[in-house]
C-alpha cells in the first residue's frame, strides 16, 4: 500500500491540482470543436496554486429538442499541464464539473473515479466520460449555453474510502461556450372555429369566429353531417383574418334541406368545421274564422268571415256537433280571394250544432273553427249547462341551484393547459303555452387574478348538452362546442312549433385555455345566463 510522507502529501497536492486544471480545461466553444482556456488551481491544504492551459471537448447529445429535457453529455479532457515535483503513481481522482448556464443557474457533472500517474514530466489525462445532463425549463427557440465555471477534484490515496483533499479550478480567460442546446421552436396551435347560433333556417346567416388561422382569404363550404360531401354552393361567406382572428358570416343557401351538417373553413391549407342544424320555420295555424252572430236559435243564418287561407282555394264551410260530426247538407263553398280571406253564409239547421267550420280540404287538416251556440230550451228529458273556463299563459325562466364553479387547479410547466370544470345545471321552464321557441345563450368576463394577471374570456369554452323533461313537446338542441367569449353563445335553444313548452336541464363541460407562462394566482371571472 502506498504510504505517504510530508513531503508527498505536499508533492500529491500539486499532482492532484493537476488533475482539476485538466478537467477544468474540458470547456469547448459552441463555434469549435476544441478551446484552451487558461486556468488557475488552489488546493487549501498544501497551499500550491498553478495556473496554465489545457484543450478539451464537450458534445452534447441531442443538441437540441424539447425543454425541460435529459440529455447525454460527453467530457474529453487533454493532458493537464501542471506537475508535481515528485512522481506518484495510481492516485485516485473524482472530478467535478460545474457550468454555469446562459439561461441562469449552474448545473455539476460529477466523473466516475480514475487512476492516473502524475509527476514532474506527466500530467493527468482524464479518460473521457459521459453523465446525464438536466436541460431546466427554457421558452421555445432558446439556445442554453453551457459555459465551465469551476472543476472540483477530489484526491483519494490507496485503501481510503475518503478523499484526503480536494482542489478548485477556476476558468481566468480565454475561456468560451462549452457545449449548447437548443430548445424546439413551439408548434403552431391548432384553429378554432365557432359559430352561432347553433340552429338557422334556410337562408339564415351564421356569425362565425376563430382563433390561430393563418394569413390568407377564407373559403366556406357547407358538408353533411360527417364532415364529407362538402358542397361551396350550400353557403356563402364574408370572412376575414385579421392577426390570426377568424370573423365575418356564413349565408345558408335558401334552398338547403332541414338537417344537421358542419360548416368548414378553409385557410390555406388548415381547415376546421364546426357543428350547424337546418330547420325552416313551422309557422302556426295562419287560418282564423269570426262569426256573425256566435248564437241563435235553430234556423239562424250566419255570415262566415274567413281569413289566412291559400289565396284562390276552395273552402268548405259546414256546421258541426261536439262529436265532430258534420251536417253534410248544410254544406256551402266558398273561394279565398288573392289575400287569403272569404265570406260565407251558412244556415244552422240542428240543435246540437257546437261550432262552425271552414277547411281546404275534406279531411279538415287545413282548416278553423269558431263555437256556435244553439238558443233555446233543452230537449224535453235532458238539462243544459254551458261550462267556461280560461286558461292563461305562464312565463319563460331560467333557475339554477348553484352560482359558484370550481376549475381544476394547474400547475405551470411550459405548455398550454386546460383548467377544466361542470356548468352548473339551468333548469329552463316554458309555461307559456303558443308556438314560440325559445334560446339560452351564455357570455363571459376576462378572467383576472386582482393583480394585473388576465387570461381573454376567448379561452374559455364549453361543450353544451341539453335533456328535454319528459312530456316536453318542445324538442331542444345543445349550442355549438367552443369559446363563449364576451358576445356570447348559444347553451341551447328550442325552434318555433306548432306546440312549444316543458322543461328542460341544460349542462355542459367546462375549460380554460391556460397560456405556458401565465402569471399564477387566484383567477376568476362572470358567467351570464340569459334566455330569450
Amino acid at each position: 500500500m502506498f504510504k505517504p510522507s510530508k513531503k508527498v502529501v505536499a508533492s500529491l497536492g500539486v499532482a492532484m491540482i493537476a488533475g482539476t486544471a485538466g478537467l477544468v480545461a474540458g470547456a469547448p466553444m459552441a463555434s469549435a470543436a476544441s478551446v484552451n482556456p487558461d486556468l488557475t488551481c488552489t488546493e487549501p491544504i498544501l497551499n500550491w496554486n498553478k495556473s496554465g492551459k489545457q484543450t478539451f471537448d464537450v458534445a452534447l447529445t441531442p443538441n437540441t429538442g424539447n425543454a425541460p429535457a435529459t440529455v447525454q453529455a460527453k467530457i474529453d479532457a487533454g493532458e493537464n499541464p501542471l506537475r508535481p515535483d515528485d512522481p506518484f503513481t495510481n492516485i485516485g481522482f473524482v472530478g467535478k464539473y460545474t457550468f454555469a448556464l446562459s439561461t441562469g443557474g449552474e448545473v455539476t457533472l460529477t466523473a466516475p473515479q480514475f487512476q492516473a500517474d502524475i509527476g514532474p514530466t506527466q500530467g493527468i489525462n482524464p479518460p473521457e466520460f459521459t453523465a446525464d445532463l438536466a436541460i431546466p425549463q427554457a421558452a421555445p427557440g432558446t439556445t442554453i449555453e453551457l459555459t465551465l465555471k469551476t472543476f472540483a477534484l477530489d484526491v483519494y490515496l490507496e485503501g481510503m474510502p475518503d478523499p484526503i483533499t480536494t482542489a478548485t479550478c477556476q476558468v481566468t480567460g480565454s475561456n468560451g461556450v462549452a457545449a449548447s442546446y437548443k430548445v424546439a421552436e413551439a408548434p403552431p396551435l391548432d384553429p378554432t372555429l365557432t359559430t352561432t347560433p347553433g340552429q338557422v333556417k334556410p337562408g339564415g346567416s351564421l356569425t362565425v369566429a376563430g382563433t390561430n388561422w393563418p394569413a390568407g382569404t377564407p373559403t366556406v363550404e357547407l358538408c353533411d353531417s360527417t364532415g364529407n360531401a362538402c358542397d361551396a354552393t350550400k353557403v356563402t361567406g364574408a370572412l376575414t383574418v385579421t392577426g390570426g382572428a377568424l370573423a365575418g358570416t356564413a349565408t345558408i343557401g335558401a334552398t338547403v334541406a332541414d338537417g344537421s351538417y358542419q360548416l368548414k373553413v378553409t385557410v390555406g391549407d388548415k381547415s376546421k368545421t364546426s357543428n350547424v342544424t337546418v330547420k325552416a320555420d313551422v309557422p302556426s295555424n295562419p287560418r282564423k274564422l269570426t262569426l256573425n252572430p256566435t248564437h241563435g236559435p235553430v234556423g239562424t243564418e250566419v255570415t262566415v268571415n274567413g281569413e289566412g287561407y291559400t289565396p284562390g282555394a276552395d273552402v268548405y264551410v259546414i256546421p258541426t256537433n261536439a262529436a265532430q260530426q258534420p251536417d253534410v247538407p248544410g254544406l256551402v263553398m266558398a273561394k279565398a280571394g288573392t289575400d287569403g280571406k272569404f265570406t260565407a253564409k251558412v244556415k244552422v239547421n240542428k240543435a246540437d250544432t257546437t261550432l262552425i267550420a271552414a277547411s281546404e280540404d275534406t279531411s279538415g287538416t287545413l282548416s278553423a273553427g269558431a263555437p256556435f251556440t244553439v238558443d233555446g230550451a233543452p230537449p224535453v228529458g235532458s238539462l243544459k249547462q254551458d261550462l267556461t273556463g280560461t286558461i292563461a299563459g305562464g312565463a319563460l325562466t331560467i333557475s339554477q341551484e348553484n352560482g359558484g364553479i370550481k376549475l381544476s387547479d394547474v400547475t405551470l410547466n411550459g405548455t398550454q393547459q386546460n383548467m377544466t370544470g361542470a356548468l352548473n345545471t339551468v333548469t329552463v321552464k316554458d309555461y307559456r303555452g303558443g308556438a314560440t321557441g325559445w334560446t339560452l345563450t351564455g357570455a363571459v368576463t376576462d378572467f383576472g387574478n386582482g393583480a394585473g394577471g388576465t387570461i381573454p374570456a376567448d379561452k374559455f369554452s364549453w361543450t353544451p348538452k341539453v335533456t328535454p323533461g319528459e312530456g316536453s313537446p318542445s324538442q331542444a338542441v345543445a349550442g355549438s362546442a367552443g369559446p363563449i367569449g364576451k358576445t356570447g353563445a348559444t347553451l341551447a335553444s328550442a325552434p318555433n312549433a306548432d306546440v312549444t313548452g316543458g322543461t328542460f336541464a341544460a349542462d355542459a363541460g367546462l375549460s380554460l385555455a391556460v397560456p405556458a407562462y401565465q402569471a399564477p394566482g387566484n383567477y376568476s371571472a362572470t358567467l351570464t345566463l340569459s334566455i330569450s
